[in-house]
């Protein structure tokens, strides 16, 4: 697990996908340290636009139960982000809202929804999300040239 772990923080995503599915079927890891591991080895999926794999790995660690609400916030943000990016819009929102509803709340998570809303036609809702994302992070670039974008007053 270090070895994967340690290659996804350093970029090498191959690397990662390599030793994570080594350790994920090595028969040695199990329960938490199991998602999690599968929750790892989707980020690298994620980062190497192999969104279905992400979504498959981050599925098993969500219907585990063996991993807390955090980590479940964390493992649906991401397989979000992955339907977001595969233009699955409603399973993208639907799993935003899952996370938001377990506190998993900050500015890039309503940038995100708002992304996959704006996807899926639902422009006011999407709007809200970036205006609730600015209030969050005022100073982040690409939530203010959203907004710009929109037509917003932003300064």
């Amino acid at each position: 697990m270090n070895e994967g772990a340690r290659a996804l923080r350093n970029g090498e995503f191959n690397a990662a996908v390599t030793h994570l599915t080594t350790a994920i079927n090595s028969g040695e890891i199990f329960g938490e340290a199991f998602a999690v591991m599968h929750i790892s080895r989707a980020q690298a999926f994620y980062h190497l636009e192999e969104y279905d794999k992400a979504v498959a790995d981050l599925t098993l660690a969500i219907e585990s139960n063996v991993i807390n609400d955090a980590l479940v916030g964390i493992a649906l943000a991401t397989r979000a982000s992955a339907y977001r990016m595969s233009d699955n819009w409603s399973s993208a929102i639907e799993d935003f809202d899952a996370a938001i509803d377990l506190g998993t709340v900050n500015a890039k998570m309503y940038f995100h929804r708002g992304l996959a809303l704006e996807g899926a036609g639902q422009n006011a809702l999407a709007r809200e999300d970036f205006r609730r994302a600015r209030g969050m992070a005022p100073d982040n670039y690409a939530i203010r040239e959203k907004l710009r974008e929109l037509g917003e007053a932003v300064d």
